[in-house]
């Protein structure tokens, strides 16, 4: 059985996912995220060579906003679609916070259930991960059926199993609180949030127990009943909730949490074969170089590299997860002689990054035998958080 893992630490949420005993996700969340909310903001200054803009929406950092890939809500009065300084616009905190990087702003709003994720548009989207072309066909026939006309949606890897009538259900709520939203903007001030995404362990993972039993464990009381109404209000199956109250070992030392979330800021992570990961992260990527280091065998050496090389293309992609690494990561791998064992390689790697909820995926091997991956950037990275 998977395990969750959702507690405080240092005024702010910590989740830690375990799949089959070994942690896989680490999740580090301020509890006054912006992430996902809906804000009326007003644009403070429009630099035309980047054709963006920076918009206050009453945080500290104002957003970023791309000015040609958004249709632009305007709030106030317009007679053209140029954006000026002054205008409000209705949009969606895409992106937190990266480093120096401001937060990112779109007016694609969208709400996300367990099955799909409605937006602004009438495009009809199906995952990449179901691959039956009936399957496709049949959803996307009921998604476009079951939601107005001026929005669209993007089924998700859920609904490919799923009940029907739960994804139908689904729809119609979703579509009609994002009309709800679109309606209530417009009585609405400046700088008003007219959405406010639900708490953040409320919906990590949950979606997971409709095909694979979760135990959730959490010490405090508030998060408790929060998954006790939300596991009422959805039916969800295949989820133990359990509260520890155990006063003499706290659940962040019953785990060893502390140690797990200081290992995510090393940049070196050993193999058990002996062998190591050195993870890098620059202003531009991510860099993984694999070495061989106390991985020394008699044993017939092409073989024994592939070995090691599997063994780090694994722990890679678990690293990506636990430190939330994101960009274009680069991974630098043992040489080998034989192309097919680089073909081996990247099997595992698109194998283990559809495991990934952050959506995740190989690219290519360049010409001098560096591994290509990207990482959809949504939240910051696990070390950053800590270091602030």
């Amino acid at each position: 059985m998977d395990k969750l893992v959702v507690t405080k630490y240092e005024d702010r949420l910590l989740q830690a996912y375990y799949e089959h005993d070994r942690l896989m996700e680490l999740s580090l969340t301020d509890t006054d995220s912006d992430l996902n909310n809906i804000y009326i903001g007003k644009v403070e200054n429009v630099i035309n060579n980047i054709k963006a803009c920076f918009i206050n929406y009453g945080s500290e950092k104002p957003c970023y906003y791309s000015l040609d890939e958004n249709k632009h809500i305007f709030m106030n009065h317009k007679t053209t679609d140029m954006v000026k300084a002054g205008d409000e616009l209705l949009i969606q905190i895409s992106s937190d916070a990266v480093k120096t990087k401001n937060p990112v702003a779109t007016s694609e709003l969208s709400l996300t259930g367990e099955y799909c994720i409605v937006n602004i548009g009438n495009k009809i989207g199906i995952s990449n991960k179901i691959t039956s072309v009936k399957r496709r066909d049949e959803l996307k026939k009921l998604a476009r059926e079951n939601i107005p006309s001026e929005m669209g949606c993007i089924i998700r890897t859920s609904a490919e199993t799923g009940n029907e009538e739960e994804l139908i259900a689904e729809l119609k709520h979703l579509s009609e609180k994002l009309a709800d939203i679109l309606k209530k903007a417009k009585t609405r001030t400046c700088y008003s949030c007219i959405y406010k995404q639900s708490p953040d362990y409320l919906k990590s993972y949950i979606a997971k127990s409709k095909f694979v039993p979760i135990e959730i464990v959490t010490d405090d009381k508030t998060i408790y009943d929060d998954f006790t109404e939300y596991i009422r209000l959805h039916q969800t199956e295949h989820i133990q909730l359990r509260l520890y109250e155990d006063k003499l070992c706290s659940l962040i030392t019953a785990y060893n949490l502390k140690k797990e979330l200081s290992n995510v800021t090393k940049e070196k992570v050993w193999l058990k074969s002996g062998a190591h990961l050195v993870i890098q992260q620059t202003e531009a990527m991510v860099v993984v170089d694999v070495n061989t280091g106390k991985a020394i065998t008699n044993k017939n050496i092409e073989q024994h590299m592939l070995a090691v090389n599997k063994e780090a293309a694994i722990e890679t992609c678990r690293q990506l997860r636990l430190r939330n690494l994101s960009g274009i990561i680069m991974i630098d791998f043992i040489n080998m002689k034989n192309s097919s064992d680089m073909e081996d390689i990247q099997d595992i790697l698109i194998q283990e990054l559809k495991k990934d909820s952050v959506p995740a995926k190989f690219v290519d091997v360049t010409k001098l035998g560096l591994v290509e991956l990207t990482r959809k950037k949504i939240k910051r990275p696990i070390a950053e958080m800590l270091r602030a």
